[in-house]
């Protein structure tokens, strides 16, 4: 049975201490001690070595564009036209900017992990009544595919993340910049725009299973392959690394994994669907993004790139929803049994990650390196 390296193992540990402590008390309490563990896990991303999807490719992009790219030009892609860089302007701005102080990659490196993370558990800390909790569900797989992997959508997916406060506040005008800046890092983002709209439509739990009832009847339909503006949204990857981190999900049987997810959450976000609304502020925004999250995922199912790149910015939301969804639960013995459920996917997630994706990561006890120890 594969296991991953003793520092992401005993940070989950850590985490589900803190969680237990959240779930098994009569009253909520948050423990402002959880910040440790994400300080760790800061750091074991952003000083990681030859580990994570593309490691090898943005380490020769941050010398690539280091070298040649000039600060006009890179500003040029400011307005998102056509230039001969073809990754993002923003974060090949900042990498140019390390590489002109003389720093090595993973300085860059960090740097990018701190901005990435931290947005997304202050959020958890924001909206969810179980933070820690929030963090394991959103962990598994994305902390390792997006803040330790793919880390510009890491850093795009964590500007989103903070943009659910102005969404909260109905300030279009912020919200919109901060999409713009997770579209200066990753251009997925721009698919989050309507959520400024949508998270205020009235679901209740009949409507929530028909919408999605419906987007799972399209998707033998493969609809996508009719919508060429996708692949100006979330093109194939620029490198290799990535596109092949998906295929194998794919086949391994990933696919069927996801779909097995999409029924767990909705299980959850139908049948607690009346009690959370009555009691927690603002639990039917992070319901409505991750029903969002849900149906994207069934209409693009049948493309690798499109049903994870796509998706997963929505659905990085139901580790708030069903974290309160559960919260609401007034029976306290019922609410500790879906608590330690949701638990018990976690581990569950750990070991099929470990088994299905580790290895390929680096992430296991034998392949993990980190410049700080190494």
């Amino acid at each position: 049975m594969q296991i991953l390296h003793p520092v992401f193992t005993v940070s989950v540990l850590f985490m589900m201490a803190f969680s237990v402590m959240e779930g098994y008390q009569n009253q909520y309490k948050n423990y402002k001690e959880a910040w440790f563990v994400i300080m760790a896990l800061i750091l074991f991303s952003g000083f990681r070595m030859n580990a994570g999807a593309d490691y090898g490719s943005y380490t020769n992009m941050y010398q690539y564009y280091g070298l040649t790219a000039t600060y006009p030009q890179i500003l040029e892609g400011a307005t998102f036209r056509t230039t001969d860089i073809e990754v993002e302007w923003l974060f090949v701005l900042i990498g140019k900017v390390f590489f002109d102080l003389g720093m090595p990659f993973h300085y860059f490196s960090f740097f990018i992990a701190i901005i990435s993370i931290i947005p997304k558990f202050y959020s958890f800390q924001k909206n969810s009544v179980y933070p820690a909790l929030s963090w394991l569900l959103y962990m598994f797989p994305q902390y390792f595919t997006s803040d330790a992997g793919q880390i510009r959508q890491g850093v795009a997916m964590g500007l989103v993340f903070l943009s659910l406060e102005f969404i909260k506040q109905r300030r279009l005008i912020p919200f919109l910049i901060v999409i713009y800046l997770s579209m200066s890092f990753h251009k997925s983002s721009v698919i989050f725009i309507p959520a400024y709209w949508f998270v205020r439509y009235n679901f209740n739990s009949r409507s929530i299973l028909t919408v999605i009832l419906i987007c799972m009847a399209l998707s033998p339909l493969k609809i996508f392959n009719y919508m060429d503006f996708l692949n100006s949204v979330a093109p194939e990857e620029i490198y290799a690394g990535y596109t092949d981190y998906i295929a194998l999900q794919h086949s391994r049987g990933g696919v069927m994994f996801t779909d097995l997810l999409c029924l767990l959450y909705t299980y959850f976000l139908v049948m607690y669907d009346k009690q959370a609304c009555a009691k927690i502020p603002y639990y039917e925004y992070g319901r409505n993004l991750t029903v969002a999250g849900i149906c994207i995922y069934f209409i693009m199912r049948g493309s690798p790139i499109f049903s994870s790149r796509l998706t997963s910015i929505y659905l990085v939301f139901s580790a708030i929803a069903l974290p309160n969804a559960v919260a609401a639960v007034g029976n306290l013995q019922m609410r500790r049994y879906l608590y330690t459920t949701l638990l018990a996917f976690v581990v569950f997630y750990y070991f099929v990650y470990a088994e299905m994706q580790a290895d390929k990561a680096n992430y296991t006890p034998g392949s993990y390196r980190n410049f700080i120890w190494s």
